[in-house]
């Protein structure tokens, strides 16, 4: 819900933001348990692991990432909205 959320505040602001909500909710479940179960950061015993994810999916992604606090309302405010080098891209 925090992804649909997040696409329909951007529509609210300007209507062509909103971006793609049907990729993340297809996948939600399988980002979950790669977050919580397989992917790791860098530490002294792990290189960290390197994962690319499909852009349709950022609305989930970048909601999972407010929840934990790794990025600010402020960031959220400015998604799809890379050009003036404050926004998030998609």
């Amino acid at each position: 819900w925090n992804a649909l959320a997040m696409v329909m505040r951007a529509n609210n602001n300007d209507e062509g933001l909103g971006g793609h909500i049907a990729t993340f909710s297809s996948a939600a479940t399988l980002y979950d348990v790669g977050f919580n179960y397989f992917f790791r950061a860098r530490s002294e015993q792990h290189l960290g692991d390197l994962i690319y994810f499909q852009g349709h999916s950022a609305p989930g992604i970048y909601a999972r990432s407010f929840l934990e606090g790794r990025l600010s309302e402020e960031q959220l405010d400015n998604y799809r909205r890379e050009v003036d080098g404050k926004g998030l891209s998609s």
